[in-house]
């Protein structure tokens, strides 16, 4: 009964330090015993490192996060003023009296505004930049221009009527693709 009793933690004792092991086991066991405090030891801290790894990796995830939506308001606020600029050009462009266009190199309207319409027609998907040329123009010079070219062309509008007038085409900054695009301002007197 002594022996028993040897057994039985006392309330003092904490739950870790409690140990069912009989005095009178071999040293093979105690050294087992003493092996498992070990690995439970060593266990516990790995728990502990792998969730300081994984807050520290939840905290940089969120810090970049933040950095991110912070980069896309950015971008959002710069294309809103882009958008107005060109918005208030698109307002600009559309009420000056002048038949205007964007051509791209192969000559496919990409924009054109109202005074374009009322000169040409609603149909006109494509034009010709070098059509109704003068005689005495140079068609490589206004191909291969890099600045601003004047040059005057006679063409018939869409009631038929042939009219002489200059045509200013703006080369613009080519694509990333590497094809150009030109402004076209048909300087019409009324």
């Amino acid at each position: 009964m002594f022996r028993l009793l040897s057994i039985i933690p006392s309330p003092a004792d904490s739950a870790r330090d409690v140990q069912f092991i009989p005095s009178g086991a071999s040293d093979i066991t105690q050294e087992i015993a003493r092996e498992d405090d070990v690995l439970m030891t060593v266990y516990f801290c790995a728990l502990l490192v792998a969730l300081a790894v994984c807050a520290l990796m939840h905290y940089v995830y969120r810090k970049r996060i933040r950095e991110y939506g912070n980069v896309i308001n950015l971008n959002n606020l710069e294309i809103a003023k882009q958008k107005l600029k060109a918005d208030s050009y698109g307002v600009i462009l559309n009420s000056v009296l002048f038949p205007c266009c964007l051509v791209s190199e192969k000559g496919v309207v990409g924009w054109c505004n109202d005074a374009f319409i009322d000169f040409y027609g609603k149909d006109l998907k494509t034009f010709d930049f070098l059509s109704g040329l003068a005689d005495n123009e140079d068609v490589n010079k206004i191909h291969d221009a890099k600045y601003a070219v004047h040059y005057f062309v006679k063409m018939k509008n869409a009631a038929g009527k042939t009219i002489g007038f200059k045509r200013t085409l703006v080369p613009l900054s080519p694509e990333a693709d590497g094809t150009k695009n030109f402004a076209i301002v048909e300087n019409i007197n009324s």
